[in-house]
């Protein structure tokens, strides 16, 4: 069975070109190794991917959504269907989908059929909304029971409770590249949660800053920086108070609306460093992100240089998560 095997960095703009062609194998989940991707690719397609790699996948990933979509058909009535979900996310071991207005009458009948076609599951929860600055999961249990999970990613573990805390999937790649060019740096964490830079981090950095504000972040923090044998400074409270001034080679600003907390990347920076700040912008004024960074440069008396405007992720319907690497001097 075929895959395109492509960097993480372009895997979403090929993901989107396969399924617009009708090449990507739906049966098939995307795997992950390390810096790269497969994307499952139906036979035939090979020459609308010239130039990339070509692989055959000896072992596969079953896409388990469309036994549980075909659970459902027989479960929810014809007109309903189109309101099922697209996907769900998973979490370690549990699932998290989010249900629309029409289809929520039959939240626990979505919720058991995910679990029944998917074995490695233990639970599946519906998610509600994030709440306030921390993002506090807003979430219902539908089916199964528990939500405390250890999470793998990129060879790091993260024990958390999908109740008390967040975690985004999409930022995956973002984790992984920004650890890979730590290397023997001191790095200040502003918004560390559980650990999402900071541990990946830990493994190449010589010194690393990790705050949180929110005591559930806080507390598995610890137990996985212990988890994954690294070394942090970890600060509980608010990073627009307690950030260390002055000591950093790099600062990581993976809130996504943390603008204000700018001035305070900045003095966290041993005389220059490199700023990687996140914000979800409106993709009408996509530029907004750079602008608020070169101008929090020049209020601070500095200079800086744009080195890398990326797109993370879709956040919302025309809102797009995107990332600005600045080198400030």
């Amino acid at each position: 069975m075929k895959a395109v095997r492509v960097k993480k960095e372009r895997a979403e703009e090929l993901r989107i070109i396969a399924e617009k062609i009708g090449a990507k194998d739906k049966r098939r989940l995307i795997k992950s190794f390390g810096e790269f991707v497969e994307i499952p690719i139906l036979d035939g397609y090979e020459e609308f991917f010239k130039g990339y790699e070509i692989v055959e996948q000896r072992e596969v990933l079953l896409n388990p959504r469309r036994d549980f979509l075909d659970i459902l058909s027989q479960i929810v009535p014809k007109d309903k269907q189109k309101f099922l979900p697209k996907s769900y996310k998973v979490i370690g071991d549990l699932a998290i989908v989010k249900l629309s207005e029409e289809i929520v009458e039959f939240k626990e009948k979505i919720g058991e059929a995910i679990l029944e076609s998917n074995p490695r599951l233990r639970a599946v929860w519906r998610e509600i909304s994030k709440e306030g600055m921390m993002r506090k999961p807003k979430l219902e249990l539908l089916a199964g029971k528990g939500s405390e999970t250890i999470h793998v990613e990129n060879g790091c573990y993260f024990k958390l409770d999908i109740t008390k805390v967040m975690f985004s999937l999409g930022n995956q790649y973002e984790r992984h590249r920004v650890a890979m060019e730590c290397e023997d740096e001191t790095i200040v964490d502003m918004f560390a949660g559980i650990g999402y830079f900071s541990i990946p981090i830990a493994k190449r950095a010589e010194k690393v800053y990790s705050i949180e504000i929110n005591y559930d972040s806080y507390r598995y923090l610890l137990e996985n920086a212990k988890m994954n044998n690294v070394k942090l400074i970890p600060i509980l409270g608010d990073s627009m108070f307690v950030t260390p001034e002055g000591v950093a080679d790099r600062v990581v600003m993976g809130h996504i609306f943390c603008n204000d907390f700018l001035p305070i990347a900045i003095k966290a920076l041993d005389r220059s460093g490199i700023i990687h700040y996140h914000e979800a912008v409106p993709t009408k004024v996509l530029w907004r992100p750079r602008i608020r960074v070169e101008k929090a440069c020049r209020e601070m008396g500095k200079k800086c240089k744009i080195l890398n405007f990326r797109r993370v992720k879709n956040y919302a319907p025309k809102v797009a998560h995107v990332v600005v690497d600045a080198l400030v001097y």
